[in-house]
């Protein structure tokens, strides 16, 4: 039995480093500029200066040499304009990578306007005065910053989305939006120097703002950036650059790797801007280990779904398979769903007219209990895009449904059984209608084989994607669990329902079965129960 656990625990720390991360750094690229320092004098030439500790790796790239050490401590890169970067004590979470240089990187800044949706304004973080002055960016307008994480670009599908969501803002939230491509330095597999390049490409996109700044009068406080993974912590970076003035941050499952528990001037921080906020959709693939980072990052955090995984993604079964079958990009893929879930709900929330309200509460199984389904005084926050105009703050949760639009409203499904039923195990389901078509079925039982007993509560928290209205009936389903060699004892063949309860948790709507008399559930049978607007514990 050890055998098979120290196995299984092998396996899967294979594959979180087979996918989305590729944590390490499987080459160098041959045109990486790791050995050069540039000392900037005050007539602005730059002198090229040897780094000491990057000799010897010079020295191998001159005479063809490959290098077989790889990143060295204690290593500082300078470049023109954007200044200096080292790898010492914090900024070690790379892997000892250093940030590869601007013109390797290939920054791109893509202004796309109201005016002009799908022909952008191109340019790159040392633009010339005249062509910013020229620029259609207008200061009277917020400017919407999107910048992709690993393996993305400028045509990576959910930024147009977003870009497009965006112009369609009106009146006070009327935008010009900004899209960076950094692709050339988040190429797949090099995840490290990704890592590293998100402080680079964060000092070049404040750089940029600072010009804007100067030369049209765009105020920080309508600019707001908005980053994936890798580029949630690069806005982080970027605004850093500016003296954290920025209006807002949101960052959409800021990457965990190398990022988790460091301390927070590498990394997305609630300090970087005037209000972060972080929505968090894959935090734990397998064994704590996930694409997006557990730590709380912002204002506030929302943990869709509690943040690990989301509902319609492949499970770890799944991405087990595709490992084992070869497919590891495929497994990439899969493994992103989550990742990138939470983009598609930033971007639904634009437009929506659902509220993706969130609760505060204390971790995500004390909400899906109904243990806070109620407001605070503090009170509760919509996730996404509205998320600056409320009053909660600290850790939300939510629940979201499987598919688009995943935006639904939160219900709350309370049974009780009843106090004289004899004891069994199964799972409970509870199947809600109205006008005969089936709304939600949900199991109220964490487990399939899980103990049943007299006076048991069960209590589940769902999403849907429109108000319930008028419900009609639930009907309760019960299947038994027998397991072998009569382990656990006798089971009952059928469980005894005293009240089922329905609440809405964004309105007062209560509904109740009969709270007069038991309903009887035989296994592997279902018993319809009529609900009613009154609550049985009034």
């Amino acid at each position: 039995m050890r055998f098979h656990s120290s196995f299984y625990c092998l396996f899967i720390i294979v594959l979180i480093f087979s996918i989305d991360a590729r944590l390490i750094p499987l080459q160098r690229e041959i045109n990486e500029p790791l050995i050069i320092d540039v000392l900037s004098t005050n007539n602005n030439l730059n002198i090229p200066v040897i780094s000491t500790n990057n000799r010897a790796l010079q020295r191998q790239k001159e005479s063809g040499t490959p290098s077989s050490t790889g990143p060295v401590a204690n290593t500082t890169v300078c470049y023109p304009i954007v200044g200096c970067f080292d790898n010492n004590e914090p900024f070690n979470n790379a892997a000892l990578e250093v940030p590869q240089s601007p013109e390797f990187i290939n920054t791109g800044f893509l202004l796309f306007t109201q005016e002009a949706p799908t022909n952008p304004e191109i340019f790159s973080y040392d633009a010339n005065d005249e062509s910013i002055m020229k620029s259609s960016i207008n200061p009277s307008r917020w400017l919407r910053i999107i910048v992709h994480g690993f393996q993305n670009n400028r045509e990576s599908v959910w930024i147009a989305k977003l870009k497009t969501e965006l112009l369609k803002l009106k009146n006070d939230e009327k935008s010009d939006v900004i899209v960076v491509d950094w692709g050339g330095g988040a190429k797949f597999p090099f995840y490290a120097n990704a890592v590293a390049n998100t402080r680079l490409v964060g000092k070049l996109i404040g750089l940029f703002l600072k010009k804007l700044h100067k030369l049209k009068g765009i105020s920080y406080d309508k600019i707001h950036c908005i980053g994936h993974s890798l580029g949630a912590h690069t806005c982080g970076f970027t605004s850093n650059t500016v003296d954290n003035q920025l209006a807002r941050i949101s960052g959409l499952d800021p990457a965990g790797p190398f990022f988790s528990g460091k301390k927070i001037v590498v990394r997305l921080d609630k300090d970087d801007a005037k209000f972060v906020d972080v929505i968090h959709s894959n935090t734990e693939i397998a064994l704590g280990l996930g694409l997006g980072i557990t730590d709380e990052s912002g204002d506030i955090d929302f943990y869709a779904n509690g943040g690990q995984s989301q509902p319609g993604c492949p499970s770890i079964g799944a991405l087990l398979g595709g490992v084992l079958g070869g497919q590891s990009e495929a497994a990439y893929e899969q493994a992103s769903c989550s990742h990138g879930r939470a983009h598609g709900y930033f971007i639904e929330s634009i437009n929506s007219e659902c509220p993706y309200t969130a609760f505060p509460c204390h971790d995500y199984n004390s909400f899906m209990d109904g243990k806070c389904l109620v407001c605070p005084i503090s009170g509760c926050a919509q996730m996404g895009f509205y998320s600056i105009y409320s009053l909660g703050r600290g850790k939300m949760y939510l629940a979201t449904k499987s598919n688009s639009p995943f935006c639904g409203y939160h219900y709350f499904v309370e049974l009780v059984l009843d106090r004289d039923m004899a004891k069994t195990r199964g799972e409970i389901y509870v199947a809600i209608y109205s006008d005969y078509e089936l709304l939600a079925n949900v199991s109220v039982t964490e487990r399939g084989n899980d103990d049943i007993k007299a006076g048991d509560i069960f209590r589940h928290v769902f999403s849907y994607h429109t108000d319930l209205g008028k419900v009609d009936y639930a009907v309760i389903y019960f299947q038994k669990k027998i397991l072998a060699f009569g382990w656990g004892g006798p089971a009952a063949n059928e469980i005894v329902v005293s009240r089922l309860r329905l609440k809405s948790l964004e309105d007062t709507v209560v509904l109740s079965g009969r709270c007069d008399a038991s309903t009887k559930v035989a296994a592997y049978t279902s018993e319809p129960l009529l609900l009613n607007r009154f609550d049985c514990q009034d």
